[in-house]
């Protein structure tokens, strides 16, 4: 797998991670039951991925088309 096909495969599985975080989130809001484990677990889920997020250009310094 190339540098690029890695960066694009962990970029994806992120937004992915990020998404099924915020939809129980929401699931838990539009339930009101904004409150306890299963929520705090969600929200971490869900600021651990935006957090890997921002780091990934960090991991992939001079990443190019040609990579």
């Amino acid at each position: 797998m190339s540098r690029r096909e890695e960066f694009l495969s962990k970029a994806l599985e992120l937004r992915d991670e990020y998404e099924n975080a915020t939809n129980v989130i929401h699931q838990m809001m539009h339930e009101n039951r904004a409150v306890g484990s299963e929520w705090d677990a969600a929200v971490v889920r869900q600021i651990s991925a935006l957090d890997a997020w921002m780091e990934l250009p960090s991991e992939y310094p001079n990443l190019s088309l040609e990579d």
